[in-house]
């Protein structure tokens, strides 16, 4: 009687249970980011939406918290499959929500086996990590930035200002790029507070040569008001909704 031997998983397998586990039940929005300066898209943001166009928070919230990782690998490989679908040319950013110093190995192959399947240049993937606070508090925002870095991935730090606005995870992080929440953003032009708080974040992006994006622009007032700030970069409903893949060509 012949002996079972279990086999270490390969990256393969971890991508067909990623996809086994959100099936048929999402699909992607993507939202411009624009250079005011060159007046150009310069990127897509892809945004998971239910199949019906639910929301993200909809859609996540039908997630085990222990399937959170899975949930967020299969959304990048939906994301850079919808992207070559749709012959996206610009950069293409990439949401990561769950990511640490024991996984950012898995983060790293997968995106960019995936990206070579479709024929994507990697240098065009840029990771939106919106978990720094929880990286800074484990002590593993440095390794997890340097990881990424070596593995030939762009980052971005997302939602800065969403929760608070500490600058000490961004200088050890070193992202090239920066995203200020809609939360700094909204009514920038009538909020002092914000407004040194985004000159503050600028001052130290400047330094550091972190490019700094402004999320969920709505208004007039707030694009002018971030533009004297000296942003160049913008994202929001005042330029572009997000267009769904089946409307995206």
């Amino acid at each position: 009687m012949s002996e079972q031997t279990d086999r270490p998983a390969t990256i393969h397998d971890h991508i067909r249970s990623y996809q086994d586990l959100v099936g048929a039940d999402i699909q992607f929005a993507f939202q411009t980011i624009l250079d005011a300066e060159a007046l150009d898209v310069v990127a897509f943001e892809a945004l998971v939406r239910g199949i019906r166009g639910e929301p993200a928070a909809t859609v996540i919230s039908r997630i085990r918290h222990d399937q959170r990782f899975a949930f967020d690998q299969a959304c990048r490989i939906r994301a850079i499959e919808a992207a070559a679908r749709n012959q996206i040319s610009a950069d293409l950013h990439l949401n990561c929500s769950d990511i640490k110093l024991a996984n950012v190995a898995l983060v790293t192959s997968v995106s960019l086996h995936i990206a070579r399947r479709y024929g994507i240049d990697s240098e065009r993937l840029v990771l939106e990590v919106a978990n720094l606070d929880n990286l800074a508090a484990s002590g593993q925002v440095a390794e997890v930035g340097a990881a990424l870095k070596d593995a030939g991935l762009r980052t971005l730090a997302d939602n800065f200002g969403r929760r608070n606005a500490d600058l000490r995870p961004i200088a050890q992080f070193r992202p090239e790029q920066l995203k200020l929440d809609r939360q700094l953003v909204q009514a920038v032009h009538e909020n002092p507070e914000n407004q040194a708080i985004i000159h503050a974040c600028c001052r130290l992006c400047e330094e550091l040569g972190i490019l700094v994006v402004a999320g969920g622009v709505e208004s007039i007032e707030e694009f002018r008001w971030l533009q004297d700030a000296g942003i160049q970069r913008f994202q929001g409903y005042f330029f572009a909704h997000p267009g769904l893949d089946d409307e995206f060509i």
